[in-house]
């Protein structure tokens, strides 16, 4: 009974774990939020590694790496609300568990932020992409 309860106090931890940090899920629709960014009212930015964007990127992403954010959190923001000039900010990695860190990084320091989750689940659903940065 007790290693019973042992594998099903794990099966429910790894399924909120999953739901909570790993699940490739984006937190608006994602069509409507890319009009947005065409229509000049959003901006997206990738926050995904180097190594990650040279497989691509979302067409018209900002490139910011995480580990920028990370290093210097107060200005970063900052530099993101003046890019953003008043604009929306959606934010996306390679399954949305970064860009999701990037949202609480930029929350606090007072930017509202979408997390739209994956670079897969974002290039399934047909928004054009284009080659990262060199």
């Amino acid at each position: 009974m007790n290693k019973f309860l042992n594998i099903l106090g794990f099966a429910v931890l790894s399924i909120f774990i999953f739901n909570t940090f790993i699940r490739n899920h984006a937190e608006a629709d994602v069509k409507e939020s890319y009009s947005k960014i065409i229509q000049g009212k959003a901006i997206i930015i990738d926050v995904r590694e180097e190594s990650e964007v040279k497989e691509g990127m979302i067409k018209d992403a900002l490139w910011i790496p995480l580990s920028k954010i990370d290093a210097n959190p107060k200005a970063e923001a900052e530099s993101i609300k003046k890019l953003a000039q008043g604009k929306e900010v959606f934010l996306y990695c390679r399954s949305g568990a970064r860009s999701g860190k990037v949202q609480g990084i930029l929350e606090k320091e007072g930017v509202k932020s979408v997390n739209l989750g994956g670079f897969s689940s974002l290039s399934n659903e047909n928004l054009p992409t284009q080659s990262g940065p060199k």
